[in-house]
């Protein structure tokens, strides 16, 4: 009963990791968020618990490999921008994000929202070309 008890207490307090698994965690929410995705989509998409998707993103477990590797997929990026150290380039993310949120819009067939979106998107296009 004795060694039951020593181990009980052994996990709570908890594991001390390398640092590349708090770059892992950073990562991981940078990109989640990134794509617009909350732990819960992401979780499902990766077919994970939202429990885990959190305690990944807080650095409270380290991955195993093929893990990293089924997140990247779910989040549409490679296992290498979970682990690289440098930021990553928001370009290809943001792109598809709003490409996915431009068809929807557009699929809607709703006037009311385009009449609302043209505005914007000129706004957009025209502070775009005065910073170029």
């Amino acid at each position: 009963m004795a060694k039951t008890k020593t181990a009980k207490r052994a996990r709570k307090t908890g594991i001390r990791h390398e640092p590349i698994v708090a770059v892992f965690a950073q990562r991981l929410r940078e990109h989640r968020r990134r794509a617009g995705l909350k732990q819960r989509e992401l979780a499902n998409k990766a077919h994970l618990s939202v429990s885990y998707v959190t305690r990944l993103e807080r650095a409270l477990t380290a991955p195993g490999i093929d893990l990293v590797e089924k997140l990247a997929g779910a989040l549409g990026i490679a296992v290498t921008d979970l682990l690289a150290s440098e930021p990553a380039d928001p370009y290809p993310v943001l792109k598809a994000q709003a490409e996915r949120r431009l068809s929807s819009i557009l699929g809607k067939q709703d006037s009311v929202a385009l009449a609302a979106l043209v505005p914007i998107l000129a706004a957009l296009d025209d502070s775009i070309a005065a910073r170029r």
